[in-house]
């Protein structure tokens, strides 16, 4: 029996921790649910001031840290800036780039520096894209942000790339507006051709695992799993809600050993 990759759920806090212990404390109880769990993997992004502090927890594959932003220079007069580097060196393992949340503070050449330079330093970028609205030129807009990423970055390692599908008009704090499965099928295609395209080759494309995003919980998270081709999701607004989480990971879980060990019905 082939056994499937497992699900990768990202949870970018955000600035919604605010205290050493709050960040060292939702980690530890995140942990002690993951590193029993079968077929979920875990990424936390806390803010960054938190990143070594939860990091050193981390002993367990199931569960890893990542960070949600980097300044793609190692070093230098960049006041207030987090580089690449001291990211790696704090302990985390990825990194989000291009959230919609940031998009108005950096260019279109920043993410791609960015991107280079994590992946240089061996992390894996988390790469947002998604567009604002489902008009008639949303798939224009998708293709072109996957341009200015990837014609400036190096086309190798594809297997350490992660392309989140987060579409702005989905993204907001109280009001709910999920894509659709069937809409995030629909990007996802746009997407995969646009890759095999810049990359010149399907096995690439193959490599690289692709997440949603976007107003996601424990009340939608099914409806992917069961009708997409979703390799993880980015959580954002209930990441640091462990109730939730929790609701998640069972979810997943329960719906990978149903796909494993699928039940036979009676003749």
């Amino acid at each position: 029996m082939i056994r499937k990759p497992k699900k990768l759920i990202v949870a970018n806090w955000k600035m919604n921790v605010t205290k050493e212990e709050e960040a060292e404390g939702l980690f530890l109880s995140i942990k002690n649910v993951v590193n029993k769990l079968e077929y979920t993997k875990v990424v936390c992004c806390p803010p960054h001031m938190y990143v070594n502090q939860v990091a050193r927890h981390v002993d367990h594959r199931n569960y890893r840290v990542g960070g949600q932003d980097a300044y793609p220079e190692e070093s230098g007069s960049r006041t207030g800036e987090t580089s690449v580097l001291m990211m790696k060196n704090a302990g985390a393992e990825y990194i989000i780039l291009g959230h919609s949340e940031r998009r108005h503070l950096e260019t279109k050449s920043d993410v791609a520096r960015k991107v280079t330079a994590v992946l240089e330093h061996d992390m894996v970028p988390i790469i947002c894209v998604g567009e604002e609205q489902r008009d008639r030129n949303w798939k224009k807009a998708l293709t072109q942000q996957l341009k200015d990423v990837f014609n400036r970055v190096p086309k190798k390692n594809p297997e350490n790339i992660i392309i989140a599908y987060e579409p702005i008009w989905a993204i907001s704090g109280e009001k709910k507006n999920p894509a659709t499965s069937t809409e995030y099928m629909e990007a996802l295609d746009v997407i995969k051709k646009e890759l095999k395209k810049i990359f010149k080759t399907s096995t690439a494309v193959d490599k690289i695992r692709f997440l949603y995003g976007g107003s996601l919980d424990d009340k939608n998270i099914e409806e992917f799993l069961k009708n997409a081709e979703v390799d993880g999701f980015l959580v954002g607004r209930v990441s640091h809600d462990p109730r939730i989480l929790m609701t998640m990971f069972r979810l997943v879980e329960d719906h990978m050993q149903r796909e494993m060990f699928p039940i036979k019905e009676e003749e």
